[in-house]
């Protein structure tokens, strides 16, 4: 299955709790970090993804808590 990315943030809070709503709802989310270490966190950010076919209902949850 593939996945597909439902938001971006620099805040690890942000997607915890974007994923806690995700998973509230029965979606299971997936973060990937692209943060550069070496730099303290000032490039790049965390991304969140989901399963291709949930990628619409996620970012109308996404929206709806305004988390997007």
């Amino acid at each position: 299955m593939e996945k597909q990315k439902v938001m971006f943030s620099v805040s690890h809070l942000k997607i915890k709790t974007a994923q806690h709503v995700l998973e509230l709802a029965g979606i299971p989310s997936f973060p990937v970090d692209k943060m550069d270490s070496a730099h303290a966190g000032l490039f790049g950010d965390i991304q969140l993804y989901v399963d291709e076919d949930h990628a619409v209902e996620a970012r109308k949850i996404l929206n709806e808590e305004e988390i997007l």
